[in-house]
C-alpha cells in the first residue's frame, strides 16, 4: 500500500512539473510574440525630422529591434534551462565543506550569519570566520560562537575583503568550500543542494545560488527586489544554460577549492572580486551554473546615499573585471568560448547602459528642440512594456509577488534610469581612471 501511494504521489509531481512546464513555453511565446506586434507597430513620423532627428529616429528604433532579440534569446534560454533541466542523483557521500564568512565591522549581522550557518542540513561542514581587523564587537561575538564544534575563527589584520577570503581558502579543510556574506541568511538545504550539482561533475567549477532581498521595507528596497528578481536571478537562469553564469554573488555560492587555487583565488585589484574570480573560472574552461532553491537571503541598502555607493562599486568593478581579460575580444580565433564570455559582459555592462543612457539625455534634448515627445515617448513605452512582460514572466515562473507589477510599469523613468546613469558614469570614470574607494554599507540587521 505504501508503495502504491508513493507511486501516485510520484505520477502527480510529474504531472504538475509537466503541466508548469507546459504552462511556461505557452507564456514565453504569448510575451514574445505580444512584444513583437507591440514593436512593429510603432508608427513615429520620422519624416518630419530632418539630420540628427532622422539618425536619432533610426538608432533608436535598432536599438529597440537589438533589446528585442537579446531578450527573446534570454528566455529561451531560460525556458530550456528549465524544461531540460538535469536533476542531479541524491548525493551518495558527503565530503567536508567548509563555510567561509569574510567580516569587517559586523557586530549588527554576524550573530544570524553564523546561526544560519549552523542550521545547514548537510552533514559534514565546518564554519570558518575571518575577521579582517574589525574595531567594533564582531571579534567578541565571533569567539563567543565558537563554543559550537563546527566554527574556527580567524582574526588577521585589515586586509579587505578579497584577502580575508582567501586567508579562509586557505585555512579550508573542505575539499568543497562555500562563500558568504556576514549580513546574509543561508537557506537550510543550501548545502546539500548545491553539492549535488558540483560533486558529480568535475567540468563545473562552482554553482550560484539566488539572493533575495529580507528587508523589503520600503520604495527602495521593493525597486531593488525588482531589479533581482526580474534582471539579476532572471539572467542567471538563461546563463545557466550553457553553463556560463557571469557572477557568483557574494552571499551564496559553492566553489570547487582545487579549481579557485589553479585560477589564482580571489584578487584585490578590482572592486567586484565576485565577479572578477567567476570570470576567470570561466575563462580557464570551466562552467558556472546557477540554482535558484540555493538560496542567501541578504540585507539591501535602504536609503538612496548607501544604493548608490554600492552599485557604483559594482558598476565600476564589473568594468574593472572585464578590461583584465579584454584580451579575448581580439583573440575569438584562439578560443570562441572565452570570446563569447568576455563580448556578452561587455554587451551588457557596458554598451547597454551607456546606450540608454544616451538616448535618454538625447531625447530629452529633442523634446526641448523639437517640442514634441513622439520618438521619447515611443521608445521608453516600449522598454517599458519589455520590463512588464518580464515581469510577468516572473511572477507566473517563479510565484512571485504581484506587487512587483506597479513597480515594473514605473521602473524604466524612475529607478531604472536612474541605475543607467549611475552606470553610465561608472564607465567613464573607470575609463578616466578616477580614484575611488571601498565604502561599507551601514548594518542594522535583517
Amino acid at each position: 500500500m505504501a508503495q502504491s501511494s508513493s507511486r501516485a504521489g510520484d505520477a502527480m509531481s510529474f504531472l504538475t512539473k509537466s503541466h508548469t512546464k507546459t504552462f511556461t513555453v505557452v507564456l514565453l511565446i504569448l510575451l514574445v510574440g505580444v512584444f513583437a506586434i507591440v514593436l512593429s507597430s510603432l508608427n513615429w513620423q520620422q519624416s518630419v525630422y530632418e539630420g540628427w532627428g532622422q539618425w536619432l529616429f533610426y538608432s533608436m528604433y535598432l536599438y529597440l529591434v537589438f533589446i528585442f532579440f537579446r531578450t527573446a534569446i534570454h528566455l529561451m534560454l531560460c525556458f530550456a534551462n528549465t524544461f531540460f533541466e538535469k536533476v542531479p542523483p541524491k548525493l551518495q557521500e558527503y565530503p567536508l565543506v567548509s563555510v567561509i564568512i569574510p567580516c569587517y565591522n559586523e557586530e549588527k549581522v554576524v550573530r544570524k550569519a553564523v546561526q544560519s550557518a549552523l542550521s545547514l542540513t548537510y552533514p559534514n561542514y565546518e564554519i570558518i570566520i575571518v575577521d579582517d581587523g574589525s574595531i567594533d564587537a564582531t571579534l567578541d561575538i565571533a569567539t563567543n560562537l565558537k563554543r559550537h564544534g563546527k566554527v574556527r575563527i580567524i582574526n588577521q589584520q585589515n586586509a579587505g575583503k578579497a584577502m580575508a577570503l582567501n586567508r579562509g581558502i586557505a585555512e579550508a579543510l573542505g575539499e568543497y568550500f562555500l562563500c558568504m556574506d556576514a549580513d546574509s541568511v543561508l537557506s537550510p538545504g543550501a548545502l546539500e543542494l548545491g553539492l549535488s550539482y558540483l560533486h558529480g561533475n568535475s567540468n563545473i567549477g562552482a554553482v550560484a545560488g539566488t539572493v533575495e532581498i529580507g528587508n523589503v521595507n520600503n520604495t527602495i528596497t521593493s525597486f531593488q527586489k525588482l531589479e533581482y528578481v526580474t534582471g539579476l536571478n532572471l539572467f542567471k537562469v538563461a546563463q545557466s544554460y550553457l553553463e556560463m553564469v557571469t557572477v557568483i554573488p557574494g552571499p551564496i555560492g559553492i566553489f570547487r577549492k582545487s579549481v579557485v587555487q589553479k585560477v589564482g583565488n580571489y584578487k584585490d585589484s578590482t572592486y567586484a572580486e565576485d565577479c572578477e574570480l567567476t570570470l576567470r573560472i570561466l575563462l580557464t574552461g570551466y562552467g558556472v551554473i546557477y540554482i535558484p532553491g540555493m538560496i542567501a537571503v541578504t540585507e539591501a541598502p535602504e536609503d538612496f546615499s548607501s544604493l548608490v555607493a554600492q552599485r557604483y562599486r559594482w558598476s565600476r568593478g564589473v568594468v574593472q573585471a572585464i578590461r583584465e581579460n579584454i584580451k579575448w575580444i581580439f583573440l575569438p580565433h584562439k578560443n570562441l568560448r572565452n570570446f563569447m564570455v568576455v563580448f556578452y559582459m561587455s554587451i551588457e555592462s557596458i554598451f547597454i547602459p551607456t546606450a540608454n543612457f544616451i538616448f535618454a539625455i538625447i531625447s530629452i534634448e529633442f523634446v526641448l528642440y523639437y517640442g514634441t515627445s513622439e520618438i521619447f515617448g515611443q521608445f521608453f513605452l516600449q522598454l517599458m512594456t519589455l520590463d512588464l512582460i518580464l515581469t510577468v514572466f516572473c511572477i507566473a515562473n517563479e510565484a512571485q509577488t504581484m506587487m512587483l507589477i506597479p513597480y515594473s510599469i514605473l521602473n524604466r523613468v524612475t529607478y531604472g534610469l536612474g541605475l543607467e546613469i549611475l552606470r553610465f558614469f561608472a564607465v567613464i570614470d573607470e575609463v578616466l581612471g578616477l580614484p575611488m574607494s571601498w565604502v561599507k554599507l551601514a548594518r542594522k540587521g535583517l
